[in-house]
């Protein structure tokens, strides 16, 4: 009674708290438990999309409905000023991918609210944080401050892109409803008269001004300081909504162990810094960058997309009351052109849980459930903190976040490991308390980096569920039949309970879960283990629950009937099995599905009793009507090969002719400024900085000459960004080389010239300076930091005359040449001057173009430009991802390379730093059904000159023929008669046990293999990982294998490694023991058994390679077994990275099959 009358006294103070509004708009307002939207409570489930990085508008809808299909109700985006504002007084807002009103309209017509961020300053890892590149030279006064300069230069930005953001705001039928005031921007001073403060007064003035009346937002730069919150110290500048960046992970892309450690104190945080206002994360860790010289490239970041990084983490945050979330990044992308800050390369994956390919990671599908129970979870917008901590829970191993809502009694229980970061399993109850009393749940388990929510008197739309000790997906409401949807791994046993509702009987369907039911005083409580795949239960009270397994939770979807970012309960209809569905109606009877599909699938509808019939993209779909009345049928898949062209008939040109004494700079732009605006000081005069004469992006070429043959030598210093790298030539001759290093901004040349024979007058020094950005503001001088020459002396002489090239006319002549790429694309390179790289641009032999392929590359220093075409013919409804792929030499030579690909600057590849060597191509840039362009600058930074090995198309979809891949397998068995032997025994195996199989196979999954559930006798060879149960041991195996034989010199040892390697990936893949399913599941051991097997063959040499293959031929006994072994395991991991591996170890195979020694 006690605990009721709090309750009740809580209740009437909640129901008292009334919404705050900015005085401007009511269709926004906020409360301290979250932003209220059209009169609507919203859990503001956003993610971070930068348009610019894919400058393709077409392909922004389908990031945008990617989102929406996986619960995400909003999108945060920055709008840079020096992408759209190339030069003083041009702002560009409708040229191909400047025109944001397409951004505005597909957002809309997606149904995602937008969160706005336009600075002036993002940061962003954006080529200058996103400040107008023309400020570069000084010109800005003091930046990020209320200097009268700077105000004059930011102004017309804002009053620009202020004008488009009001006309799309919600008060005029936009999707704007946040509108963010610059950017983690640190009140270090509370003062009225604090020139930051000033500088934030100033931007909301300017946005009132143009008409943008929604709430304004700011985003804390860590808790660091306290910054621009009404609720504290506030003496100006504040906004309605404060927000707080946290990036937490502190994951290794090497050693997956480091990491997933949560933040315990947000709520406390928030509480002492904005307690009258919902608590809200601009940027939330999706993901982290990576930066030139990095250990792994982004796919290689197991821990980071680890679908437990979201489930870890994002619940974390529910449990501190966070209703407001923003993933930075969901969809990363690409820094083509010179998008890029020095702080990052041309891949902008960013680990993030949609793919620079945009193809969907099981991070995404796992942020996808969390975001689909927020979507129908209305009492969490409105709950306070009951308690945390360990006392919950039967151990004091389980950490318990409590949450309840007085006006609903609902309670949100988040349970998680007291370590986060602990990779054991953890079996524990939990106390509860529900409306009913109070409850103990049993065996809540946590597989090592595990978090759940379990929820308490969780209303539906016909009853309430007094507890469920599992997650809920979503739950639906379907005329007079709710539908539960949970989710747990396999062996995982959960219970849940009515409210009110005793003995009901039930029929279950599907995969068996042998659900119990045992009636106490107060309630019937069901009980179920997880099974592989799907379940279905339907109560007597017309109760439907869908009990998937995990795994098999990522290809489901509750697709919204409505456009409206909000949506309810009702205004969902569920589907089971396609890759992605896009959107759902109800029409007639008819469910008209839009979706993508990988295979060919089964598919599930469940949309209510009206429902008769499904279309999957406006094609009738047979179906059937099951027990529980959903409507099951199945749906095609890609049945057609992808077929890649070979990079042939290149032509290829000498693109620095400027080494000449002869070129004729004439129209050169000559560098004769004795001062500069620059905080930095030159270290010669005239001024070399590149910014002062206009040219920003891109290679900058520099001639200076001088007369005399006295000159002893000359100091320069050079300054392109971090990783950038420079050359000088001396009358055609190379003095000097700096190859790069991923942790210089700038260095400096002390040349002699002793062995070098100058001339009487015009010596010409050539200094040819590489460009990876402007820096950002967390550098010292930010954009203002020059580039280019910083200083050139001689020793023993003067210069009598110094010129300057980049893009073609500066950036106002290069913006009025191609205002569709703009100048961030291109550089100062002949090449890019004159436009070789664009589309239709013919290579005449009379300009000098020869027969010349990058394969054979430059036997000096020097750059060539190489060009050819190649015609893509792929079918209309295919959405294939398509990358070039470099290799270079075994023995890397300094070479830095620039790809473009139809005009497009697609990628920087420097393969002295990396970590960079393939670079996806969007449908849009790449011709999917016509001819392309592609063209590389290949710059040879040493007279030993360099060359590739290999440039290739690469799809980054699987589509090797089944039988090839038998067959390529086969011949590694043969070679090795242990697992010949297993997998012989296997295939018997599996054959003696076919009466016994128990087969649920969803075999569109792309985690198909998790979802084959075969019984039979565990392999002799993994029968020792059972005893032992310790699956460290089993990946502690691994890394010793791969660090004894990665870089060993004895090749046998190699191959032996090589064959332990195979073995025990091959016992783990084919077990159905709890140890081989927490090794596969807990470690993601196929990337790290095939990625140290790859390792070790590339430490083999061709010919080491080759040998393992020699002689071999495929026994006829063999072949029928393996095939059908290959059947029934076709889709475990096992042969995901296996197909390469052997097919590195074989080498090239020509059209007849045999084995390319020059492969």
């Amino acid at each position: 009674m006690k605990l009721q009358f709090l309750l009740s006294c809580w209740a009437i103070f909640v129901a008292q708290i009334r919404a705050t509004t900015d005085g401007l708009t009511d269709l926004v307002a906020w409360d301290p438990y979250s932003l209220t939207v059209n009169g609507n409570r919203l859990f503001v489930y956003s993610g971070e999309f930068h348009y610019p990085r894919l400058p393709v508008p077409e392909m922004w809808l389908d990031v945008f409905q990617k989102m929406r299909a996986h619960g995400l109700n909003a999108a945060s985006l920055y709008f840079f000023w020096d992408y759209h504002s190339p030069i003083n007084g041009t702002y560009d807002f409708e040229t191909g991918a400047h025109n944001i009103q397409r951004l505005f309209d597909y957002a809309k017509d997606a149904g995602i609210y937008i969160i706005a961020r336009a600075g002036p300053y993002c940061n962003a890892e954006f080529n200058g944080g996103g400040l107008a590149l023309y400020l570069s030279d000084g010109s800005g006064g003091k930046l990020r401050t209320s200097d009268a300069t700077y105000h004059q230069a930011w102004a017309p930005w804002i009053e620009h892109i202020g004008k488009i953001i009001a006309a799309n705001s919600i008060t005029n039928g936009g999707p704007v409803i946040l509108n963010q005031i610059e950017n983690e921007l640190q009140e270090t001073t509370h003062s009225a008269t604090n020139t930051l403060v000033e500088y934030m007064e100033q931007i909301e003035e300017a946005f009132r001004a143009v008409g943008v009346d929604v709430p304004f937002s700011s985003n804390e730069k860590g808790q660091r300081s306290r910054s621009w919150s009404t609720d504290y110290e506030d003496v100006g500048g504040a906004v309605n909504v404060y927000g707080l960046d946290s990036y937490p992970g502190g994951t290794s892309c090497t050693n997956p162990s480091t990491g997933f450690t949560v933040v315990r104190n947000y709520y406390q945080w928030f509480q002492n810094t904005s307690f009258t206002q919902p608590e809200y994360f601009p940027e939330f860790e999706g993901g982290w960058y990576s930066p030139w010289g990095a250990d792994a490239f982004y796919d290689q970041c197991t821990s980071e997309l680890s679908p437990q990084f979201a489930d870890l983490y994002y619940k974390n945050n529910i449990g501190q009351r966070v209703t407001l979330q923003n993933l930075y990044m969901l969809y990363g992308g690409t820094n083509w052109g010179h998008l890029a800050a020095p702080v990052v390369y041309t891949s902008y994956d960013y680990s993030a849980p949609l793919s620079e390919t945009r193809q969907i990671r099981d991070k995404l599908s796992q942020t996808k459930l969390i975001g689909l129970f927020t979507r129908v979870s209305s009492g969490l917008l409105g709950v306070e903190m009951e308690g945390n901590g360990t006392s919950y829970t039967s151990t004091t191993s389980a950490y318990t976040w409590v949450l309840r809502n007085p006006n609903t009694t609902a309670g949100f229980y988040v349970v998680q490991q007291a370590t986060t970061s602990s990779q054991t399993d953890l079996t524990f109850s939990l106390d509860v308390t529900t409306s009913a009393g109070a409850f103990t749940l049993p065996n809540i388990n946590l597989e090592g980096r595990q978090s759940k929510i379990i929820t308490t008197d969780y209303p539906l739309g016909h009853s309430t569920l007094l507890y469920v000790s599992t997650d809920i997906a979503t739950y639906g409401t379907f005329g007079d039949t709710d539908v539960v949807v949970l989710y747990a791994r396999v062996g995982q046993t959960a219970s849940f309970a009515f409210k009110n509702a005793t003995k009901l009987t039930f029929e279950e369907y599907g995969v068996p879960v042998n659900l119990t039911s045992n009636s106490g005083n107060r309630t019937t409580t069901y009980t179920y283990t997880q099974g592989s795949g799907t379940s279905v239960v339907k109560f007597s009270n017309g109760a439907i629950f869908y009990l998937l397994e995990t795994e098999t939770a990522f290809r489901f979807w509750a697709a919204p009937t409505t456009t409206d970012p909000y949506v309810t309960a009702e205004q969902q209809i569920f589907v089971l099995g396609p890759y992605l569905v896009r959107s759902a109606s109800l029409s007639g009877g008819v469910v008209e599905l839009i979706g993508d599909n990988d295979n060919a699938t089964i598919v599930e509808v469940f949309a209510g009793s009206s429902a008769t019939a499904v279309t999957w993209n406006g094609k009738e779909v047979a179906v059937n009507k099951t027990e529980y009345g959903s409507l099951v049928g199945s749906i095609s898949g890609a049945d057609s090969t992808i077929d890649l062209p070979t990079l042939t008939g290149w032509k290829v040109r000498d693109s620095l002719p400027e080494l000449q004494s002869s070129y004729d700079d004439s129209k050169w732009t000559v560098c004769n400024k004795t001062t500069t605006l620059s905080p930095v000081d030159p270290l010669s005069l005239p001024v070399l900085f590149a910014s002062d004469y206009s040219y920003y992006t891109g290679i900058k070429i520099y001639r200076g000459r001088f007369d005399g043959t006295n000159v002893t030598g000359a100091n320069l210093t050079a300054q392109g960004g971090v990783a950038f790298g420079w050359n000088v030539w001396l009358n055609g001759d190379l003095v000097a080389t700096f190859e790069g290093d991923a942790s210089e901004t700038s260095s400096t040349a002390d040349l002699g010239f002793s062995n070098q024979t100058l001339k009487e007058t015009n010596n010409l020094l050539t200094v040819v300076i590489d460009y990876t950005g402007h820096d950002e503001t967390s550098t010292a001088d930010g954009v203002e930091n020059p580039r280019g020459l910083l200083g050139a002396t001689l020793k023993g002489g003067t210069f009598t005359s110094w010129k300057i090239q980049g893009n073609a006319g500066g950036a106002a002549g290069a913006y009025e040449l191609d205002p569709v790429r703009a100048p961030m694309n291109e550089g100062g390179l002949l090449a890019e001057r004159q436009g070789w790289h664009l589309p239709g641009y013919q290579t005449n032999e009379s300009d000098g173009w020869t027969d010349g392929s990058p394969l054979d590359g430059l036997n000096k220093s020097g750059v060539a430009f190489y060009l050819t075409t190649f015609t893509l013919d792929f079918p209309e409804d295919y959405d294939v991802p398509v990358g070039v792929q470099f290799t270079s030499p075994s023995t890397v030579k300094p070479v830095r390379i620039q790809l473009f690909v139809n005009g497009y600057q697609y990628g920087k590849y420097v393969p002295v730093l990396g970590p960079q060597t393939t670079f996806p191509i969007p449908p849009g840039i790449i011709n999917n059904r016509a001819e392309n362009t592609i063209g590389l600058s290949l710059w040879a930074q040493t007279d030993a000159g360099a060359y590739l090995e290999n440039i290739e198309l690469v799809s980054y979809v699987n589509n090797l023929d089944k039988k090839q891949l038998s067959e390529i397998v086969s011949k590694a068995i043969e070679k090795h008669p242990d697992v010949r032997a297993m997998l012989e025994e296997t295939t018997e195996t599996i054959r003696r046990q076919e009466s016994n199989r128990v087969i649920h196979f969803d075999s569109e999954s792309r985690s198909g293999w998790r979802d084959l559930n075969v019984t039979y006798q565990r392999l002799s060879g993994s029968k020792q990982y059972d005893v032992a149960g310790e699956v460290e041991e089993i990946i502690a195996a691994i890394e010793n294998i791969t660090s004894q034989c990665g870089s060993c010199a004895n090749p046998q040892t190699r191959y032996n490694g090589l064959s332990m390697l195979s073995r025990i990936g091959k016992s783990i893949a084919l077990s159905h023991g709890q140890v081989a399913c927490k090794v596969r599941k807990r470690f993601q051991w196929d990337r790290i058994m095939e990625d140290s097997m790859i390792r070790i063959v590339n430490a083999m040499d061709i010919q080491e390679r080759l040998d393992i293959f020699r002689d071999i031929s495929t026994p006829d006994a063999l072949w029928p077994k393996l095939l059908e072994l290959f059947r029934v395991a076709e889709s475990y991991c096992v042969f995901k990275k296996l197909r390469d591996v052997l097919y590195l170890i074989r080498g090239k195979e020509d059209p007849e099959g045999s084995a390319d020694p020059d492969g």
